[in-house]
């Protein structure tokens, strides 16, 4: 537990920067009651900056949204292609502003990852010219050379590193995985003789957890490694439903059981696009009900995927992808439509309901919680489709978010022809073991409350019902 208190303390920023007392409260109660089970997962956001066309405005306007929604970690991207364009020639006048402004300004505690490869040391055959970034380098040690030169021009304020975006999909990694160790090996030690006190962090898995198993039990990657980092797109780029999220964190967390050293284990990149055009989302995933890939589902999506995830217990931060929605003229990788339509926030920085999301669900977690899913009693019909779960915080008071599962597999077409009402309405009732009589509130996705009626007492236990609509989640409060 040692190392979770110590990336507890790197992800609120406790080097060099200033803590807020709500922070500290957190600190505090997570080290007291740790050896009973509680445990506070931070939520971060994530943003790319293309050097060539972000402007000051928008990096201030971006880091005010931090500030306002209350975020305190941000992951963003160290592109080696810009920064060394050209051997041995580095550009980091760009980087040098942004990374002071951040963590000396605004107390962010900044997550980069470090990609990709430049034209000059690229392996890219003439012919695929034009796709150098994704290859890997000629000579593996020039990679070493710019992570050492990199962190140590920033270890004043930065205490993690991830070594490239993705490496398991041939979009971002045209390698092998046998590469991409040698290559990870070579960064870490790079990292760790620029700064011993910094965390390695293994390139973010885009969804395949085999390629993670090659890495720990054929490549011997867990020494160079100190934080396995995991994606998640469920239900836009992946037909997975996303209550799949569970079993995507246990098969993770087994491999780095049994071949691994303990590492923890992030979700630094997690998102839901508000794009589709008619049933079309993607290559792999289509719409059925008219409310899905909408700015309101999305804050839905936000809160009943950040739930999921933190109730697996394993996972010790998480990041949203991303900040806001992206221009029209600004160049993307891969898929140039959702990928424009991730933000919590409109491309002018006005709120979608997922920024209200995101700051309701940091609010009702933001003590010291464990989750108590299994000793919940629920009656429903045989065929329910709905799914709970839920949480006592650290001061006895109970959380419970319930939803009707979208994505049921076995009851929708792969490829719907149009676009559906979501009639489901169903009445699950929800038995505690424990009696809270202090007051129960009922909220949605964005925050909006009402109290909680007919709550039912007995000496040891607290029901009540919760009526569940499709596209919709039911959040209830209950204080002791």
């Amino acid at each position: 537990m040692v190392k979770k208190i110590l990336l507890f303390l790197i992800i609120l920023a406790l080097n060099g920067c200033q803590q807020d007392t709500n922070d500290q409260l957190i600190y505090d109660q997570l080290v007291k009651t740790e050896k009973t089970g509680f445990y506070h997962v931070p939520i971060g956001l994530c943003e790319d900056y293309p050097e060539e066309t972000t402007t000051l405005e928008t990096i201030r306007s971006d880091f005010e949204l931090l500030k306002r929604t209350g975020v305190k970690f941000l992951r963003i991207s160290f592109g080696w292609d810009a920064i060394e364009s050209q051997k041995d020639q580095y550009d980091w006048l760009f980087w040098d502003d942004f990374v002071k402004m951040a963590v000396e300004e605004y107390n962010i505690t900044l997550i980069p990852y470090i990609c990709y490869t430049p034209r000059w040391v690229s392996t890219a055959p003439a012919e695929d010219s034009l796709q150098f970034w994704n290859h890997p380098p000629k000579d593996y040690d020039q990679f070493g050379e710019f992570i050492y030169d990199l962190v140590s021009r920033y270890k004043k304020w930065i205490k993690s590193w991830e070594l490239w975006n993705e490496p398991d999909i041939r979009i971002y990694w045209k390698g092998t995985t046998a590469d991409f160790a040698r290559f990870t090996k070579i960064g870490s030690k790079a990292v760790r003789r620029a700064d011993p006190d910094a965390l390695v962090v293994l390139g973010g898995l885009a969804h395949r957890p085999e390629f993670t198993r090659e890495l720990f039990q054929n490549h011997d990657i867990s020494p160079h490694v100190d934080i396995v980092n995991i994606h998640n797109y469920y239900e836009t780029w992946h037909p997975a439903p996303v209550e799949r999220v569970v079993e995507y964190v246990d098969e993770i967390s087994d491999i780095v059981e049994q071949y691994g050293n303990g590492q923890d284990i992030w979700m630094a990149e997690v998102g839901y696009s508000t794009f589709k055009r008619k049933t079309y989302v993607s290559e792999v995933y289509n719409a059925c009900y008219h409310y899905e890939h909408t700015p309101e589902y999305q804050a839905v999506d936000l809160f009943k995927r950040l739930s999921l995830v933190i109730s697996t217990k394993k996972i010790s931060a998480i990041a949203w992808y991303e900040i806001k929605d992206l221009p029209a003229s600004e160049e993307v990788i891969g898929d140039e439509y959702n990928n424009r339509y991730l933000g919590v926030a409109y491309e002018d920085h006005s709120p979608k309901p997922a920024e209200k999301a995101l700051v309701h669900f940091r609010t009702l977690f933001s003590r010291p919680y464990r989750v108590v899913t299994e000793n919940i009693r629920v009656q429903k019909s045989a065929d329910s489709d709905s799914r709970l779960v839920g949480f006592v915080r650290s001061d006895s008071s109970m959380i419970v978010i319930a939803w009707l599962q979208t994505n049921v597999p076995e009851d929708r077409p792969l490829q719907p022809q149009e676009l559906v009402n979501d009639e489901r309405t169903e009445e699950i009732t929800v038995t505690l073991p424990v009696r809270l009589d202090g007051g129960a509130m009922l909220y949605n996705a964005v925050g909006e409350k009402k109290s909680l009626q007919d709550l039912q007492h007995g000496d040891n236990s607290t029901s009540f019902k919760l009526v569940l609509k499709g596209g919709k989640i039911g959040i209830a409060e209950l204080l002791r």
